[in-house]
């Protein structure tokens, strides 16, 4: 009887492990899908406040209407106000980054996308993208969407997390064994 419930409880950690990554491991792609949504609505929000930022400075400096870019205008605006300039080249850099980042992204294969997410965002030297993706974690919404992606992320998971199971049983089951051997010699 004992028995019995032992192999009960091992299979039953075997299957809980294995789903609960499986689970897990499918939420990967979706994770992925709200990060590059996230880029592409920071990226668009930039172009916007770019956008309003020189609208000003050519109203408020006609002289400096003829700059036909972003560059001719925050060179042309750096000695008349410095400061501005400076923070119109950050905005400019960092839609830059979100913007080529989606693009990149986008262009990885459904099933690289979140490998190259991860490595874009370990990657990131300004932090710009980690804040995007821990905005995107605290706003995320576990779903199961059913997609090819996500089922081989969910078996990929589903494998790992038996593997896991069976190693932390079987790593049980021998200290298991060595203590009824102690006692029993």
């Amino acid at each position: 009887m004992l028995r019995f419930f032992g192999r009960w409880l091992s299979d039953s950690v075997r299957l809980g492990l294995g789903l609960v990554l499986a689970l897990a491991a499918m939420q990967v792609p979706a994770l992925t899908n709200a990060y590059t949504s996230a880029l592409m609505q920071i990226s668009e929000e930039a172009q916007r406040d770019i956008a309003r930022r020189e609208e000003i400075v050519r109203r408020y400096y006609p002289a400096l209407a003829g700059a036909d870019s972003h560059a001719s205008l925050i060179e042309a605006l750096r000695p008349l106000e410095p400061a501005n300039a400076t923070g119109l080249a950050a905005s400019v850099e960092r839609e830059q980054v979100m913007r080529e980042t989606y693009q990149r992204l986008m262009a990885a294969s459904p099933l690289g996308r979140p490998i190259a997410a991860l490595l874009d965002v370990l990657d990131d030297a300004r932090d710009n993208k980690q804040a995007v993706l821990r905005t995107t974690l605290d706003s995320f919404v576990p779903q199961v969407a059913i997609s090819s992606t996500a089922a081989l992320y969910g078996i990929a998971g589903l494998v790992t997390g038996l593997l896991l199971a069976h190693l932390t049983l079987s790593v049980l089951g021998g200290l298991t064994t060595r203590r009824t051997a102690q006692r029993l010699a």
